[in-house]
């Protein structure tokens, strides 16, 4: 800052000045004033300069301002992406012949599961498309049927087969069947129960898709074996060992017989579920049926009928509607059958269907219960065989199983059916108590009785020499003795 003060007096300089001045014209003064002289004081009075600056102050002002902002506007549009379509979970047989035409024949379904099999048909041909099915059912003609048509060049590429009645095996050993187990891969084989995959073995080689099973129960009337024997449903005999003691106790205290019966149809097989009875030599060139374990076998059933405890037109019955019908006039008080069986009970004698109970049918030494009911199977020289064993596959997997289940009373061969709220369900009727228990029954059939040779000739002789034990007195092991000997006297020709 620049000053341009010659002097700097304080304000009390000054005053001190201004007072001397006027003491001094009061006192000492000549009366005469003197002359006028004019005395020039330069006096210096002190002052503040401000010396002036520009002070700069910087500050922020918030003007208010609509901006506009140019702005890029995206349609917003919907964009629908189709997924991939999983693999149809039934599409399981790969390589399927594009426009392929097969027929298919099966056994006594027609009119009564026309619905059934054409929407199961439909179902196929969403799942495989293409391929084009000629469906034909035949019923008390069938097996003349279908020689004629095998004879005839022209027999169905998918066939609906009895397994009980050994049908698989039989056209198999003529070389008429397509094996399948290394046309399948063991992703397919482990739908099934392994027993029922195992069935109809020849030669090493499976045949067949097992189909729709049946199950034996016991079914009980419990007017005669509870309120009149005094038993307990829960003591049912789990053995056939057992039969004996409790058919001589509901004799002794009601005088009822029961009605136990034998597979006439299949007596060899019998001896193998029932005691074990190695029934033919390894090699297949010798019977063997008389062993000590066969004889027993027979011997149990000869003291039955000694003991008069058992009823005997039904132990050698044909047909199982003759013990049925003893069954349901009321006249005994258990009988081995297929749980539909109930049905005929409730219709026949309406009275007795509030006394019905159920129990698992017992079992013998082997722990097998049997083998099973149907099959399906595919002709050796089908033109279209990867499409035939598609459908064959198809109708017998878990989900066609089910669906059939749910109309009538048959049993999956499929394990993976029975994980349906239909089969774990309590059952309310009678006729469904069976359902519940049906998996663990299914789990143990098998067709463990070997291949036997002139089979029809062989079982006929083997009966003639049952009845002769049971009614004529000959001992059992002179019958099944006599009864190798002519066996063996077949396969020497």
């Amino acid at each position: 800052m620049n000053r341009k003060l010659q002097c700097r007096v304080s304000p009390s300089a000054v005053m001190m000045i201004l007072t001397a001045l006027v003491v001094l014209a009061a006192c000492g003064a000549p009366v005469t004033p003197p002359p006028t002289q004019v005395v020039r004081e330069t006096v210096v009075v002190p002052q503040t300069v401000v010396s002036q600056q520009t002070v700069v102050t910087q500050q922020t002002v918030v003007v208010p301002q609509t901006v506009v902002v140019p702005q890029t506007v995206v349609a917003q549009q919907t964009v629908v992406v189709q997924p991939t379509a999983e693999p149809n979970p039934e599409a399981i047989i790969e390589g399927v012949e594009p426009n392929a035409e097969i027929t298919f024949w099966t056994f006594y379904l027609s009119p009564t599961f026309d619905q059934y099999i054409q929407d199961t048909l439909t179902r196929f041909q969403t799942v495989y498309p293409g391929v084009k099915v000629n469906w034909e059912d035949h019923q008390a003609t069938f097996q003349d049927d279908l020689g004629n048509a095998f004879a005839a060049g022209r027999a169905p590429d998918v066939i609906n087969l009895s397994v009980s009645e050994d049908r698989v095996s039989d056209y198999a050993r003529k070389g008429l069947l397509l094996s399948l187990d290394d046309k399948v891969p063991p992703s397919v084989k482990n739908l099934y129960f392994p027993g029922l995959w195992n069935q109809q073995i020849v030669d090493g080689k499976n045949y067949q898709f097992p189909w729709y099973q049946g199950l034996n129960v016991e079914l009980v009337n419990m007017k005669i074996y509870s309120d009149a024997a005094g038993l307990q449903l829960e003591d049912f005999p789990t053995t056939i060992a057992g039969l004996p003691a409790l058919c001589k106790t509901i004799k002794d205290k009601t005088s009822t017989l029961c009605a136990v019966r034998l597979t006439t149809n299949d007596l060899l097989a019998q001896m193998v579920h029932e005691s074990g009875v190695k029934v033919i030599s390894a090699d297949g060139k010798k019977f063997t049926f008389d062993s000590p374990e066969a004889v027993a076998w027979l011997q149990m059933y000869v003291d039955m009928v000694k003991a008069g405890t058992v009823d005997k037109t039904v132990l050698v019955t044909d047909q199982d509607r003759v013990g049925l019908d003893l069954f349901t006039s009321g006249n005994a008080a258990f009988f081995q059958t297929v749980p539909n069986s109930i049905r005929q009970v409730r219709a026949n004698n309406p009275g007795l269907y509030g006394y019905l109970a159920t129990v698992p049918a017992p079992v013998g030494k082997s722990g097998v219960l049997g083998k099973g009911l149907m099959s399906i199977s595919v002709k050796q020289d089908t033109k279209f065989p990867k499409a035939s064993i598609a459908l064959a596959q198809f109708f017998t997997n878990p989900q066609s199983m089910l669906e059939f289940s749910k109309i009538v009373a048959i049993y999956p061969s499929t394990p993976k059916s029975y994980d349906d709220p239909f089969f774990a369900a309590k059952p309310v009727a009678i006729e469904d108590s069976a359902k519940p228990i049906a998996r663990d029954i299914l789990s143990r059939y098998a067709d463990i009785v070997p291949p036997i040779p002139e089979k029809a000739d062989v079982n006929e002789i083997v009966l003639q020499a049952v009845q002769a034990a049971l009614f004529n007195n000959v001992p059992a092991q002179q019958a099944l003795t006599a009864a190798v000997t002519q066996a063996n006297a077949l396969l020497a020709q």
